[in-house]
């Protein structure tokens, strides 16, 4: 072997694992999208299994505690078709998120006690905030529809980017 294909060999080494080197960080970025993922999801189906279990007519209010210490007020009230009551339903039909919740609706927008940006906390301190909304659309007096949807809130708080995970949205009929 000579002086010259040994060099090459190194240079197509080195282009290698500078290409690992990226995949590995991409794969790491992507494994902690998918974990951040799944709590919302967990955290959706938390709001909406706390929703389902109150009386379609009840008018309870209930309470959870975040990991920060924060009480958030869960409203059970619903309203009629289509609107209902709470985070704003998407009705246009060429929208990729027609049937859930709005995601580009603003936070402060959002009825008081149908949303919450809710703190988990991690491995070493580390906390992670969801932005978690909800809707309650009343279809008869013992039956209602419930769409909860949940996403990590982004540093620019805006929807997008290289790691952007879409809103989990999960629907349930709650009623006796």
């Amino acid at each position: 072997m000579t002086l010259v294909e040994l060099m090459f060999a190194m240079v197509i080494l080195a282009v290698g694992l500078g290409a690992l080197n990226i995949l590995f960080i991409f794969a790491s970025e992507t494994d902690n999208k998918n974990s951040k993922a799944t709590s919302s999801t967990m955290l959706a189906q938390k709001v909406l299994e706390q929703i389902s279990a109150q009386h379609p007519d009840s008018i309870q209010v209930i309470s959870l505690t975040d990991c920060a210490g924060n009480a958030w007020n869960v409203n059970t009230v619903g309203s009629p078709a289509p609107t209902g009551t709470g985070a704003r339903v998407e009705t246009d039909t060429s929208s990729p998120f027609y049937g859930g919740l709005d995601p580009s609706q603003d936070y402060a927008a959002i009825p008081v006690g149908y949303a919450m940006q809710y703190t988990d906390c991690g491995v070493g301190g580390r906390q992670t905030v969801y932005d978690v909304r909800w809707n309650i659309i009343t279809v008869d007096q013992y039956t209602r529809m419930i769409t909860v949807s949940a996403r990590q809130v982004s540093p620019s708080n805006q929807l997008g980017g290289r790691l952007f995970s879409l809103p989990t949205t999960l629907r349930g009929i709650g009623g006796m």
